[in-house]
């Protein structure tokens, strides 16, 4: 039987504490919203820093989120985040530039199931995205903060799959104006066979988005794919978050970290847990991972070949 792996000094103990190996990262996968950010473009220096350690010693570092890529752009300017990436929820993984190598999206029958779901509602409105931008179904001034997050407004109204105009759909989201909507978004998701993650933003406490995308696809699947766009075990990837759409992401990879922020059911499925964003969690992450990498100590190393 193994030694205990300790727990890196300023993370605490997650729900599967028990089952972390200590591997050392070879890429971290980051959350945006409520994990790099709240309400401001960027990460601040103090997490840009941290990162830029990380890249330093060797680590790809890359966003996963719900959002679309374009809403990621001040990010990626940085220089800070090396890739690969994941962008609307799994739907997309991209390379470091942003060039897209797997695109998993929608057919016309499953936009116009959502899209007749939400003419049943008036509680929510449905986005359908195409390439860098996104239709809206309606003009409702409650889904304007989405907008504002994303720094980008619709291009243009949906009622029916011919508004694409042949552009492929990428990825449904219901803009839910209660929890209610929420709830009811996964079930008519599910019902037809969708996967759907909802999610939440700090800079928006009163909205909560459903990210609809293709049976079988989230975070966790495109967490797999792009380790393996860079040849890397999963078991080798680390990745930070705080809600749940992130659940499949922190199930799938070796080193998964809940922010202090998060729900139980964030927190019982990481590993570590960091303190809380406003207190430095990212930060105390990043560090704790810098040093995982430095220490030189790998006990999954230690196993025969395939026993993962």
């Amino acid at each position: 039987m193994r030694a205990p792996v300790p727990v890196p000094d300023g993370l605490g103990p997650g729900g599967r504490f028990p089952e972390w190996t200590g591997t050392r990262p070879r890429l971290l996968l980051l959350d945006v919203d409520g994990t790099l950010v709240r309400d401001e473009p960027v990460p601040s220096a103090p997490i840009l820093a941290a990162v830029g350690r990380l890249t330093a010693a060797g680590i790809q570092v890359g966003l996963a989120t719900g959002r679309m890529a374009a809403a990621s752009d001040a990010m990626l300017a940085t220089g800070a985040f090396t890739g690969p990436h994941v962008f609307h929820n799994g739907a997309v993984v991209a390379d470091g530039d942003g060039n897209e190598q797997v695109v998993l999206g929608l057919d016309d029958d499953e936009v116009t199931a959502m899209l007749a779901f939400g003419r049943t509602r008036d509680d929510l409105s449905i986005e359908v995205y195409v390439g860098r931008t996104y239709l809206a179904d309606r003009d409702d001034p409650r889904a304007r903060p989405h907008a504002e997050l994303l720094r980008h407004p619709p291009s243009g109204r949906i009622t029916a799959v011919a508004d694409l105009a042949g552009r492929p759909a990428v990825k449904v989201v219901a803009v839910c104006f209660g929890p209610e909507a929420a709830d009811a978004v996964v079930g008519a998701a599910t019902d037809v066979g969708l996967s759907a993650g909802p999610a939440a933003s700090p800079a928006t406490p009163a909205l909560r988005y459903v990210n609809v995308t293709r049976g079988g696809v989230d975070k966790g699947t495109g967490a797999l794919a792009a380790a393996a766009s860079v040849d890397l075990h999963p078991a080798q990837v680390a990745a930070i978050g705080d809600e749940t759409n992130d659940l499949p992401m922190l199930a799938s990879v070796g080193t998964a970290i809940a922010m202090g922020d998060a729900g139980a059911s964030v927190r019982d499925v990481a590993h570590l847990v960091a303190p809380r964003f406003e207190d430095g969690g990212t930060v105390t992450a990043l560090e704790a991972l810098a040093a995982l990498v430095g220490s030189g100590a790998d006990p999954a190393a230690q196993r025969a070949p395939g026993t993962w």
